[in-house]
């Protein structure tokens, strides 16, 4: 398949296995995964939708690609308005970070007006009731891991935790209980 006919795939409603299978060609073509990126800031809110998804996928398949697009996604995602690309862009942001605890704090020394960016942003949209609980959950991690280098962060997490809980919904609820109990372990909660 060639690109062209890859990027009109993205149009259309998606299964599972054929996001894996685009993923897939994505990733074996040269420069797939910028086109993937770009496509997920179209206007075509179906089309960066379905870019972005198979974009998470062919990145959690091989972290050397998502440590390339890392800087990328930090200054992209405090401008995002699609909901569903939000979720996908903070999940691969949150993988990332995950995964390199260890350099992060000269990594943010180097970035950090971006990095204050990404977490207004994350903090506003956690705070949001018009933004999705899954976007929520990513955003409440994302600022949990950058709590280890602000603690600012990490002294006011507590009292967000019980603000976002005042008239919360049942999935929200959920999402603050699991993120307490998966996250105590680290001494913050």
């Amino acid at each position: 398949m060639e690109i062209d006919n890859l990027t009109e795939r993205l149009k259309y409603s998606l299964r599972k296995s054929e996001v894996q299978q685009l993923a897939s060609f994505f990733s074996a073509i040269p420069n797939g995964t910028d086109t993937l990126f770009e496509l997920s800031l179209s206007k075509n809110s179906q089309l960066a939708f379905h870019a972005a998804w198979v974009l998470e996928n062919c990145l959690l398949d091989n972290t050397s690609l998502l440590d390339v697009h890392a800087d990328r996604l930090l200054a992209v995602i405090p401008s995002l308005q699609n909901n569903s690309v939000r979720r996908h862009f903070c999940k691969l942001f949150k993988t990332w970070l995950e995964s390199n605890q260890n350099k992060l704090t000269e990594w943010i020394e180097a970035r950090n007006s971006k990095v204050e960016g990404l977490i207004e942003a994350c903090y506003g949209w956690l705070l949001s009731t018009d933004v999705p609980v899954a976007v929520r959950v990513h955003c409440l991690e994302i600022m949990w891991i950058l709590s280890n280098q602000y603690t600012w962060i990490a002294e006011e997490l507590p009292n967000t935790l019980r603000l976002i809980q005042i008239d919360s919904t049942q999935g929200v609820k959920a999402m603050v209980r699991r993120i307490k109990k998966t996250r105590a372990g680290n001494g913050k909660a």
